[in-house]
């Protein structure tokens, strides 16, 4: 045993650490002084002696902490490596729970002292010493207590310097990480090493400080303050130990700049360096504060922005010819609609452009059975929308719905106990004709079977058979999840006016009619729909049928993943058919995580005034021809609206050219013109009721709202509509650029990413690091490894940008 007793210490010593005299194998912790002195308690042992001896070791003083084991000579059975494991496993557990007991302990005894300690009023020798002023600290009678606290401001350790200019930290207290400010930051904040160099830094520039206590320090307190600090201009003041090896003052410093892209800052003694001057207080002392604030100037002057060459980024590349989310244009919204949606986003807190995406799908449903556009002569056609929201679930578009929607189901839970009756006497009517068809039918076969003349049956059944009954029509408006075959069935024997509402639009999307062999016939279908032409449908085995003077609106919220599988079902056919051109697309942030609880109000008066004009609007007679289709009234534009809408189809034409801003959306931008007279035919209705013409301030708010949403369709088409290796890079760049934002710093553990990112095949290690190779080519990241923990660096460029802009 005493053999491997030898390994141990030997392995002590290899880091420094002198071993205590007498060591123990009892499987529990032990301290001993690793300095030499009677009242150090700083080191620490574990070890086992039994089976594979092992154990730990280290110094709470210096951080050292180290694993070991006996080499025997012989190489371990898995038997013995998994004792070993669980050995070790026990050991840090011990290890860790005394080092939380010896911080609470520290905490205590901190509180304690910080507490009974007086003000220092500026005549401890050692201030006097140095040349500086107290600058808030305390003193035990003796002792300059110097706080150690976190980012947070929790007190973790005391820090005691006698008049001498001993220092000494409470045994236990946690150093990593914490610091003593001096002053408080505008626009640049000094990290320094000890306290006397920070007060003569702050004394001589002004500047903030903060104190790190040693140099090991520096990165820990500047990452903290990054991430605390994001906008701030951060000083890494080097101690200048040029008679170190390593020079481990300008060597720490210069990896603290590199982790939060600051600058290093070193004191300048010219020629005539006396021995043993190193840090901004020796400076202070041999040449006065006038040296200590030039250093500062000169390293300012080379840097800009608090970027140093030390850490020279690049310029980031963009990912592709990227557009930013724009604010959506509400008041651009007639008046009562624009209220009725601020009311419902105040209490739902869904993303604004999802809310008012609901409120013109119920006015387009109710509404376009009644009115028809026209746009120019021989240019005339339905007022009904294509709404598109790409959303996560979970976004509460169902909830918008349904205070938008809600007259709208009323009204058909009205009108389908209204046709009861109607529905009976209908069954009942076409039962009797049923009933007198076949005993005519019955009585040819008989008349033929016994070969006399059938003429008179044939004539009643002919009369007969145009006399069948007809079914009354019974508005339905609202489908969830038809597919387009049922629909086209729905439009052309039942109410030929209706609406595909869903908050699932995977229901749509991914169904059985948009299956690989149907996909083309039903995007045609709802192609044709929106254009408001007939459609015949042929059939062998049953009754074929034709959708005549039938309107269409569809609102769907699909998620981001549903809509890529799509794209990739259909093979090209969504955007070459033109199906998707025809939507007025929105992208909005999400707002999940920011929509604290609140009360639901009292009164709805800006959605009671909304639902009631849809009822209204749904109260009014639908025309129908003798075929049974609509007839809606036709809205013409006024002239000045006539002339503001040839403005805007000409400005949106003359760049679909090749070449143009709008070339690579051509399809998209070639409808808008005709979005912007539908929504525009929507607001009037809504508003004056089918008299008149649409005004030019109805058109004037349409195009905006159109306008807007070709911008969503330029995003959309530019970044989700892409190859999934591309649309990966872009996501991940978003997901970073985001996390940057909400938790100002632009340090991000890797760990996050592959627990939270979305969508989560992201998530998977190959094609996460796929990705981030992509955005460190680009210049947008750094993948930075530091023991075992992983970080990617987003560009600091990146994130001043994202900053200036929120």
């Amino acid at each position: 045993m005493s053999e491997y007793f030898n390994q141990f210490e030997s392995a002590m010593r290899e880091t420094g650490i002198e071993p205590p005299e007498n060591l123990i194998a009892d499987g529990e912790l032990h301290r001993f002084s690793s300095n030499g002195k009677p009242t150090d308690s700083a080191g620490y042992y574990i070890l086992h002696g039994d089976g594979i001896p092992a154990g730990h070791f280290g110094c709470w003083r210096t951080g050292i902490s180290q694993d070991w084991r006996a080499d025997t000579g012989q190489a371990f059975s898995a038997e013995e490596k998994r004792e070993y494991a669980q050995r070790m496993e026990m050991i840090r557990e011990k290890r860790a729970a005394e080092d939380q007991k010896r911080k609470a302990q520290a905490r205590q005894t901190a509180e304690e002292k910080w507490t009974n300690a007086k003000p220092e009023t500026g005549i401890h020798k050692y201030l006097s010493n140095k040349g500086i002023s107290g600058h808030g600290l305390r003193s035990d009678g003796f002792n300059l207590l110097v706080p150690l606290r976190d980012e947070n401001g929790t007190l973790h350790s005391i820090q005691s310097i006698d008049p001498n200019g001993s220092k000494k930290f409470l045994s236990g207290g946690r150093v990593k990480g914490c610091y003593y400010p001096i002053g408080k930051p505008n626009g640049a904040l000094c990290i320094a090493e000890g306290f006397a160099t920070g007060a003569s830094i702050h004394e001589a520039t002004g500047q903030a400080v903060a104190v790190a206590f040693n140099s090991g320090n520096l990165k820990p307190v500047a990452e903290a303050l990054r991430k605390k600090l994001p906008n701030i201009k951060l000083l890494l003041c080097a101690d200048d130990d040029v008679n170190t090896e390593g020079n481990p003052g300008i060597t720490k410093a210069t990896e603290a700049a590199k982790a939060v892209g600051g600058v290093v800052v070193v004191p300048d003694f010219g020629d005539s360096r006396p021995e043993g001057a190193t840090d901004f207080n020796d400076l202070h002392q041999i040449n006065g504060l006038e040296s200590v604030k030039a250093s500062f100037e000169v390293a300012q002057l080379s840097t800009e922005d608090g970027l140093t060459a030390l850490d020279d980024w690049p310029e980031p590349q963009p990912l592709i010819a990227q557009f930013d989310p724009q604010p959506y244009p509400l008041d651009a919204l007639p008046e009562p609609i624009r209220a009725a949606v601020s009311e419902v986003q105040s209490f739902t807190k869904a993303p604004i452009p999802l809310v008012a995406s609901s409120a013109l799908a119920a006015i387009s449903l109710a509404t376009q059975a009644q009115v028809d556009v026209m746009r120019a002569e021989q240019l005339t056609g339905p007022s009904g929308l294509f709404l598109l929201t790409i959303a996560d679930s979970g976004e509460r578009k169902s909830t918008a719905d349904n205070f938008f929607m809600k007259p709208i189901k009323e009204y058909e839970a009205e009108q389908h106990e209204l046709f009861k009756p109607l529905q009976k006497d209908h069954k009942a009517a076409h039962a009797a004709w049923k009933a007198k068809r076949d005993g005519i039918k019955e009585k040819i076969r008989q008349l033929t079977k016994q070969e006399k003349p059938t003429r008179n049956q044939e004539l009643n059944l002919q009369d007969l058979e145009h006399n069948e009954p007809v079914a009354p029509k019974q508005p339905r408006l609202i489908y969830s999840d038809a597919t387009p075959e049922a629909l086209r069935w729905s439009l052309a024997t039942g109410w030929p006016s209706g609406g595909v509402v869903s908050s699932e639009a995977g229901l749509v999307f991914g169904s059985h009619g948009m299956s690989k062999d149907s996909v083309m016939r039903n995007l045609a279908t709802l192609n044709i729909l929106w254009d408001g032409a007939d459609i015949v449908t042929e059939r062998r085995s049953s009754e074929s049928f034709k959708v005549r003077g039938a309107r269409l609106s569809i609102a769907l919220q699909v998620q981001e993943t549903t809509l890529r599988a799509f794209f990739e079902k259909s093979g090209g056919l969504a955007r070459g058919t033109g199906f998707l051109a025809r939507f007025l697309v929105a992208w909005p942030e999400s707002t999940q995580g920011y929509r604290p609880f609140t009360e639901a109000p009292a009164a709805w008066p800006a959605l009671a005034k909304f639902n009631h004009r849809i009822s209204a609007i749904l109260g009014q007679e639908v025309l129908f021809d003798e075929a049974g289709g609509l007839t809606p009234a036709v809205y013409s534009m006024a002239p000045d609206a006539k002339q503001a809408w040839v403005s805007f189809h000409d400005a949106i034409e003359s760049e679909l050219r090749s070449g143009g801003e709008l070339y690579d959306v051509r399809d998209v931008a070639s409808k808008i013109a005709d979005n912007a007279a539908r929504i525009a035919a929507l607001f009037q209705f809504f508003e004056h009721g089918a008299s008149g013409a649409i005004s030019l301030d109805a058109f004037k708010r349409a195009s905006i709202i159109a306008a807007w949403h070709l911008t969503e369709a330029r995003r959309f088409f530019g970044e989700l509509a892409l190859p999934n290796e591309q649309s990966d890079v872009i996501r991940l760049d978003s997901w970073l650029v985001d996390y940057s934002r909400r938790e100002n710093t632009n340090i991000i553990p890797r760990r996050e990413i592959q627990r939270n990112i979305t969508p989560h095949h992201l998530r998977q290690k190959l094609t996460l690091d796929i990705a981030l190779n992509d955005l460190v080519e680009f210049g947008r990241v750094r993948l930075v490894q530091d023991g075992q923990k992983k970080e990617i660096h987003l560009n600091p460029a990146i994130q001043r940008s994202v900053q200036s802009e929120t």
